[in-house]
């Protein structure tokens, strides 16, 4: 004769069943938040775009056209504690284009028109140039071209804007494909704190 179990018995095993989970899970994330998790970043030092000048080329579209992803991981960030809010942003507009009647620029800079400008304050009409903007990317158009970033660059911007790899959209290739094309090896896998990751 088989004795069935009572209810106290399985209200026993439920209980320690699940301390058992919860602990497991418990575990398991203080594991992961202690140990870092490896990241693609951009080393601003290496990277032709944040080095304005550094060499020959125009600038470098690597990030933009080598990515896996039909839309690159890597975007533009604008730093806003950096940025000085000009009326006349060399990386929103084509500084070398011609001038239109209202005193600015008639082209703008960025290929995908990713950069929006918003007036900060009231906008005094009777002096164009005395106004400040805030300029702010719009990662679902941004390629991670670089042009903005080169453009921001002294002497003509204060340096705001930078690439990043957006960890969110990253899959996490292998051996990325623009680390593999990157002509000054900018891209490097690091570990990083994934608390800190934004």
């Amino acid at each position: 004769m088989s004795e069935e179990p009572t209810r106290r018995d399985v209200l026993g095993h439920a209980i320690r069943g699940t301390g058992l989970v919860v602990f497991g899970g418990v575990v398991f994330h203080l594991a992961k938040k202690a140990g870092a998790e490896n990241v693609w970043l951009i080393d601003p030092t290496k990277c032709i775009n944040i080095r304005l000048g550094a060499t020959g080329v125009e600038f470098c579209d690597k990030c933009a056209t080598t990515c896996v992803l039909p839309l690159s991981a890597v975007r533009v960030v604008n730093e806003f504690r950096k940025c000085g809010r000009c009326c006349i942003c060399p990386a929103y507009y084509d500084v070398t284009s011609k001038i239109g009647q209202d005193g600015l620029p008639t082209r703008k800079l960025c290929p995908r028109d990713a950069i929006t400008r918003a007036p900060i304050g009231e906008v005094d009409p009777d002096d164009p140039l005395n106004n400040f903007y805030e300029y702010t990317i719009d990662e679902k158009l941004c390629n991670g071209c670089g042009k903005c970033v080169m453009a921001c660059k002294e002497p003509a911007g204060l340096g705001s804007l930078r690439l990043e790899v957006r960890y969110d959209l990253c899959v996490d290739c292998n051996r990325c494909a623009i680390a593999i094309a990157c002509p000054e090896e900018a891209l490097v896998w690091q570990p990083v704190d994934p608390v800190e990751t934004v």
